[in-house]
């Protein structure tokens, strides 16, 4: 329940930077298609919890990936993503820590829209501030005693950042985005364990480049 709170607040952040839309005019023209790869960090939540405080968890890691983004007016954009991150999978016990024992993939496929507020000035260079909302999938893959099983989730995602301006065509893109959704657990597993809702996050930085 709490997921989706917090994704209704997303939501209402959203409209928040959508209000000046009206106001705002493009004082150059729109680039056609905008590409950010990026490099970060993805942290997964737990996929089961059980009793005594244990954990299953399919294990934080790098996430490297690209955005795409097509201008529609000054202020909203569609955006496409794609992210990928290995892991381990860990199984956590209170003061003993996490054992590994398996490795495991994640891929990140979604598309939404970016909503941006107005750009703030800073010198030569601006900082625009702006929110996205979409639906995708996550997929994983566990690699468990020489066999791999594979789980692909609807997850929804809710995200803030800000683009800065370096020089015509070229920027630097922060982004932080929560993935939420549910895991098959025995799709991916084998395990008899029920599926819970997850929060999984990933921070990033990238280039934008502008056509």
């Amino acid at each position: 329940m709490c997921s989706f709170i917090r994704l209704g607040s997303s939501a209402a952040l959203v409209a928040m930077f959508a209000s000046p839309l009206a106001a705002q005019t493009a004082a150059t023209p729109l680039p056609l298609v905008e590409v950010s790869p990026y490099i970060g960090y993805f942290m997964a939540s737990n996929i089961a919890e059980g009793p005594i405080g244990t954990s299953l968890s399919s294990g934080s890691g790098v996430l490297y990936g690209a955005q795409v983004r097509i201008p529609i007016v000054s202020s909203v954009a569609v955006v496409g993503n794609f992210g990928y991150s290995t892991g381990k999978l860990t199984f956590g016990v209170p003061v003993f820590g996490g054992m590994s024992f398996g490795d495991a993939k994640t891929y990140l496929y979604d598309g939404g829209l970016q909503l941006s507020a107005p750009a703030l000035a800073r010198g030569k260079s601006s900082l625009i501030p702006f929110a996205q909302l979409g639906v995708g999938a996550v997929r994983r893959e566990i690699a468990l005693g020489g066999l791999t099983n594979k789980s692909t989730n609807l997850a929804w995602n809710a995200g803030f950042g800000a683009d800065m301006a370096i020089v015509p065509g070229i920027g630097v893109r922060i982004l932080m985005k929560d993935y939420i959704g549910k895991f098959d657990i025995r799709e991916a597993t084998g395990l008899d364990v029920k599926s819970r809702t997850m929060n999984d996050w990933g921070l990033s930085v990238g280039v934008n480049l502008s056509f």
